[in-house]
């Protein structure tokens, strides 16, 4: 196993010649192409420890897979809005029903039969 101890800015700054700017980069694709395991977590005046698995190649750094984020769609946006629909005629919904309770409670219920007859309970 061969491990590198130290700070990984210095390296990729240093002996890759590259500014601090791209160190980010640089880590995230050598760990995505598995090149690279972090053992112990670095900061301030301690060192962190990384493993090398293999070493990279033009090969592996083409083949990795970079994920983007995901452009929503107009059918995106449209599923968005029924679901916003949805949870509003839900509220509705319970909204009217506490309301008929109250009515109910307060004047009494009408039970409409088959027969266009009207009782009225309570």
């Amino acid at each position: 196993m061969i491990v590198y101890e130290g700070f990984l800015t210095t390296l990729i700054t240093s002996k890759l010649n590259l500014s601090v700017p791209y160190y980010t980069s640089v880590r995230k694709a050598l760990m995505r192409m598995g090149c690279i395991r972090q053992l112990r977590r670095g900061g301030g005046t301690a060192m962190s420890q990384w493993e090398l698995i293999y070493e990279p190649t033009l090969e592996a750094f083409l083949d990795q897979e970079v994920k983007k984020p995901r452009q929503p769609t107009r059918l995106d946006a449209a599923n968005e809005q029924i679901e916003a629909l949805i949870n509003r005629v839900s509220e509705l919904e319970e909204w009217q029903e506490s309301v008929n309770e109250f009515l109910g409670n307060k004047f009494g219920t009408e039970v409409v039969t088959d027969d266009d007859e009207v009782q009225v309970d309570g």
